[in-house]
């Protein structure tokens, strides 16, 4: 039997509802090369701490921000906003699937990173608790949730 990560169910799920997108969780090697352009963090604070990471190509990021706000010319502060929103669901979504129902989160409000650098040089160097890469229509979402170690208690 097959066990489905809580990141992907989380974030395949958030990207249909939310953004009206397909992703497929096996990128195409175009999908695998693209470069991502955005990138954002959500930080969180509960029984579990840490940070989720989400980073996209360009055209994943307007494709969000067109379908979120209904708009095809959406400014870059309308796609780092709609990226920011779509990572808050998506931590919104992963939280109780990891520590149940019950338990509250409070969540940061998104951080905008450089997708090149900063907090993805930490996830090559430190192995994230849960990391999922998405193929989304020709680009590329790349999520990675962090856990402190005093959540791992």
């Amino acid at each position: 039997m097959t066990t489905r990560s809580p990141l992907l169910t989380a974030s395949t799920a958030t990207f249909e509802s939310l953004a009206m997108l397909l992703p497929s969780s096996v990128p195409s090697p175009a999908e695998a090369a693209a470069t991502p352009a955005h990138a954002v963090r959500v930080t969180f604070a509960g029984p579990l701490r840490g940070w989720l990471a989400v980073r996209v190509t360009d055209d994943v990021a307007r494709a969000v921000a067109e379908n979120m706000l209904g708009t095809s010319d959406a400014s870059t502060t309308l796609v780092r906003d709609a990226l920011g929103e779509v990572a808050n669901v998506v931590c919104g979504n992963l939280l109780p699937l990891l520590a149940g129902r019950d338990v509250l989160f409070r969540l940061g409000a998104p951080e905008p990173l450089d997708p090149r650098d900063g907090v993805w040089r930490a996830v090559a160097d430190a192995t994230p608790a849960l990391a999922v890469s998405l193929g989304v229509d020709g680009g590329r979402v790349d999520l990675a949730l962090q856990l402190n170690s005093e959540s791992l208690g």
